[in-house]
C-alpha cells in the first residue's frame, strides 16, 4: 500500500479569518512577495495517517519573486510520534503571481529521508494550489486549497489547505536562528565533514580515514537501507552519513533491523554513498554492521566495519 503524506504536520498557527476582503490592495502591483513566510500545510484525515511529535511550531518558506514569476523553497524536518523515526526533505516550488492570487506548483522533492519503522512507503505530495492574497492589519497572507499526487507513485493524495503569512522585517531578528535561509544560485554540494580525493571518492569523514569501499549497482533511484548488528549485541554505537547528510546519529545498533529510505542524486557529478561511522568499539571490536540494500527488484547484503580511526563506505550506481 502507498501512503501519501501532506507537507509536514508539525505546524499549528492561528491565522485570521478573511472576514473583509481587503485581500487585494488598491495597487496590487506594489505587493512584494519576496522574503520569508511562516505557514501551515494541512491535510484531511486519511486511513493510516501517521502521528507526529511536537505538533506545535512554525514552518518557514522562502519566496523569490521576479515580476510575475515566483520560485521558492520549503524544508520539512519532522519527528514521528512514539519514537518511530523522522521525515526529512526539501521541496522546490514555483508559481505565477497576478497581483491577487498565486498559482502555486511544487516542482520537485530533494533529499527525501523516511525512517518510520512501519510506514516504509510513505510519500509526500506534489501539490498544486491557487493561493489567494489578503491582508489583515500589517500582515500579508496567502491561502488556498491544494490537490496533488504522491511524489513517487503519482497516486492521488487526500487534499488539504495551505496558509502562509509573510514575516515582517522587524520580526526577522527573532526569526533568524530558526530559519533555513537558502541562496537559490549557490547551493553547497559537499559538506565540510567530508574530504574528497581527485577521483571523486571520499578520503576522510570528520578527519577519519575512509576505506576504498565497494560500488554496487541498483535498479532504482529510490532504495531502502536496512542495518543491524552483524555478529552479536555488544553495544556498538554508530552513525550513518548518506550523501553528506547524517541520516542516523549515535544509534546503538543490535540484532533488530532498522530501516530507512533514501533517494539517489541523479546529477552527473554526484557520488551517492553511505558511510559507517563508529562512536565506540563495543565489547568485540571492530564495529561491524550488516547492510541490506533493496531497490524494488533485488536485495543485496554487505558487511561494513569501522573503528575509531577508519570508516567504511558503499557507493551506489544506477544499472
Amino acid at each position: 500500500m502507498i501512503f501519501s503524506l501532506s507537507l509536514c504536520a508539525q505546524v499549528e498557527i492561528d491565522f485570521p479569518e478573511k472576514k473583509v476582503k481587503n485581500s487585494i490592495a488598491s495597487n496590487s502591483s506594489s505587493i512584494d512577495l519576496n522574503g520569508l513566510w511562516e505557514g501551515e500545510v494541512s491535510q484531511l484525515t486519511w486511513l493510516g495517517q501517521p502521528e507526529f511529535a511536537g505538533v506545535k511550531g512554525k514552518l518557514h518558506v522562502e519566496i523569490e519573486q521576479k515580476g510575475n514569476k515566483v520560485n521558492g523553497l520549503l524544508v520539512c524536518r519532522a519527528k514521528f510520534a512514539n519514537n518511530k523515526g523522522y521525515l526529512s526533505y526539501e521541496k522546490i516550488f514555483k508559481g505565477v503571481w497576478d497581483g491577487s492570487t498565486l498559482q502555486y506548483e511544487d516542482v520537485r522533492v530533494e533529499n527525501y529521508i523516511n525512517t518510520h519503522r512501519e510506514l516504509r512507503h510513505l510519500e509526500t505530495c506534489i501539490k498544486q494550489a491557487e493561493l489567494e492574497f489578503y491582508k489583515a492589519g500589517n500582515f500579508m497572507f496567502l491561502e488556498g486549497e491544494w490537490q496533488g499526487n504522491g511524489h513517487i507513485s503519482e497516486v492521488s493524495c487526500v487534499p488539504g489547505k495551505i496558509s502562509l503569512r509573510k514575516i515582517l522585517d522587524e520580526e526577522l531578528v527573532l526569526e533568524t536562528a530558526q530559519t533555513v535561509n537558502v541562496n537559490f544560485e549557490e547551493k553547497p554540494s559537499k559538506s565540510a565533514d567530508v574530504k574528497w580525493s581527485r577521483n571523486n571518492k571520499i578520503k576522510k569523514l570528520r578527519n577519519r580515514k575512509v576505506k576504498d569501499g565497494k560500488t554496487i549497482k541498483v535498479d532504482s533511484n529510490y532504495i531502502s537501507i536496512t542495518v543491524y548488528d552483524h555478529k552479536r549485541d555488544d553495544g556498538d554505537i554508530i552513525s550513518l552519513n548518506y550523501n553528506n547528510k547524517w541520516i542516523l546519529e549515535e544509534f546503538e545498533i543490535d540484532k533488530k533491523e532498522f530501516k530507512l529510505d533514501v533517494f539517489l542524486d541523479e546529477s552527473e557529478k554526484a557520488s551517492n554513498f553511505l558511510v559507517l561511522y563508529a562512536h565506540n568499539l563495543g565489547l568485540y571490536p571492530p564495529n561491524t554492521v550488516a547492510i541490506i540494500v533493496e531497490d524494488g527488484t533485488k536485495k543485496q547484503r554487505f558487511i561494513l566495519n569501522a573503528d575509531m580511526n577508519t570508516s567504511d563506505v558503499i557507493y551506489f550506481e544506477r544499472e
